[in-house]
């Protein structure tokens, strides 16, 4: 019998395409629902790549917003409008200022190809650490994390079918992980770097010494940076890769 939960990585890749991954992006398949995890810029040739319908997607949660985060929202706009002609609802879940950013996105990369707009109901919903979002039969948590200058960067947490899911998005570490991961099933963390802890990134030392504060069942790796790529071999937790597929 096949999971209720299943999780198909379509990105695992950092900012810069290292080792030719894709940019983050993870296909979650529960309860009747379709979510993707991020959407960076190259989601919907991964989407294709690995025969996941963008038109069947309910929603999409973005943890931050970073251009190999949600820099494919665009691209599933206009597939949306252009070539499968999408009626269903679609959903965005993000940081503050979504909308306004992905609409000055959709204009530069395509003055007035939308027009009008899509063709299909369109609701944003904002992230709050305070507030969970419910969609359906998904519980939607989140905290605050440290990346970069915005105050406005999440890693999440999606309870659905008895399974619980954390992705870190992109942070270094902060203590507000280890309360939101707690007790996790499934935890995707970042991990840029190998042993040399940077601003704004997780690495590999640190995660592995703080391995149990997180309190999770299984950490696998992701947005590995060049030096993590060549030293995959030493490292003691599973590594993700574009078109894994991972049961719960």
């Amino acid at each position: 019998m096949s999971s209720q939960v299943r999780l198909t990585c379509v990105g695992t890749g950092d900012a810069f395409g290292s080792g030719g991954r894709l940019n983050s992006c993870y296909h979650l398949a529960a309860a009747g629902q379709q979510v993707l995890l991020d959407c960076g810029c190259s989601s919907l040739i991964g989407l294709h790549r690995f025969r996941l319908d963008p038109v069947d997607v309910d929603a999409v949660i973005i943890s931050h917003l970073h251009g190999d985060h949600f820099g494919g929202l665009p691209f599933l706009f206009l597939e949306g409008k252009f070539v499968s002609q999408r009626q269903r609802p679609l959903t965005l879940i993000g940081p503050p200022g979504l909308e306004k950013q992905v609409e000055l996105a959709l204009e530069a990369l395509y003055p007035g190809a939308i027009g009008k707009g899509v063709d299909f109901p369109l609701q944003y919903l904002t992230l709050d650490p305070e507030t969970p979002i419910y969609i359906g039969q998904m519980k939607i948590c989140c905290c605050r994390v440290v990346h970069g200058s915005s105050a406005q960067v999440y890693a999440l947490r999606i309870e659905v079918a008895g399974k619980s899911l954390c992705y870190t998005g992109d942070t270094e570490w902060t203590d507000n992980l280890p309360e939101l991961v707690a007790g996790a099933d499934l935890l995707i963390a970042e991990c840029f770097a190998y042993d040399e802890p940077i601003p704004s990134h997780l690495d590999y030392q640190t995660l592995n010494q703080r391995y149990d504060e997180l309190g999770c069942r299984r950490m696998v790796l992701t947005h590995l940076g060049p030096e993590m790529l060549a030293r995959q071999a030493e490292v003691a937790f599973e590594i993700l890769h574009d078109g894994d597929l991972l049961e719960l």
